[in-house]
């Protein structure tokens, strides 16, 4: 078994999300919908990038990568507003994703390239993204530590710190800038350990999807 083969079984750890996510979708809380919405995106991702990458077709990847970029953002910003981390504004919430798809327009189509990987929108999402996160963890979290383990909320936002750290490193190394100082074995380095992170984010999320409590009526989904 080679290593790409490796890590791509290992990608697929977030179908366990998929899975619960199918099989309570009915029932489950509704404000975590986006969740689920994400990690069955994040699954195609995952399959439809090894594919053509198996194929020697890399011209597609780029492109598919940048415009999940723009999606993961979306959808976590979308969750964390149905959580209530904006307060619940609307408004807010479209001015934060609209702001962002403005500037992801602007570094992919005028400032790079669509089909190039654009690091610089890849570090200010994931900057933003873990504002967000430890804001949240400290909103949610923090107050109610009685049952913190069955708190599914403490485990998606434990997987997304762990993850966005490892990935802010990653996407700030591949700047040009930084290329000049840190060696390409210590990227490569750094590129296993977020895979391996990667497998034990996706158990963590796992594990939020099955704490996710039985929906409630009244709330929405904007």
């Amino acid at each position: 078994m080679t290593t790409e083969v490796l890590l791509f079984i290992m990608s697929l750890s977030i179908g366990f999300t998929v899975i619960i996510g199918v099989i309570k979708y009915r029932t489950i809380e509704r404000s975590y919908y986006p969740f689920f919405y994400l990690a069955c995106i994040s699954l195609l991702v995952e399959i439809g990038s090894y594919i053509l990458s198996s194929q020697k077709n890399y011209t597609p990847g780029p492109v598919i990568i940048n415009v999940f970029c723009y999606l993961e953002f979306f959808f976590y910003s979308w969750l964390f507003h149905l959580w209530g981390l904006f307060n619940f504004r609307d408004k807010i919430f479209f001015s934060v994703t609209g702001l962002f798809l403005i500037t992801w327009i602007i570094l992919v189509f005028f400032w790079g390239s669509i089909t190039k990987p654009n690091y610089y929108f890849r570090v200010i999402y994931a900057i933003t993204l873990l504002f967000f996160t430890v804001t949240s963890f400290n909103k949610f979290v923090i107050p109610d530590r009685s049952a913190i383990f069955k708190n599914p909320k403490f485990w998606i936002l434990t997987g997304m710190i762990i993850f966005y750290s490892f990935y802010l490193i990653i996407q700030s190394a591949n700047i040009s800038v930084f290329d000049m100082n840190i060696k390409g074995g210590f990227r490569r380095g750094l590129q296993s350990i977020v895979s391996y992170s990667n497998l034990i984010v996706n158990l963590m999320f796992a594990i939020g999807a099955l704490c996710i409590p039985r929906k409630k009526n009244f709330t929405t989904l904007f």
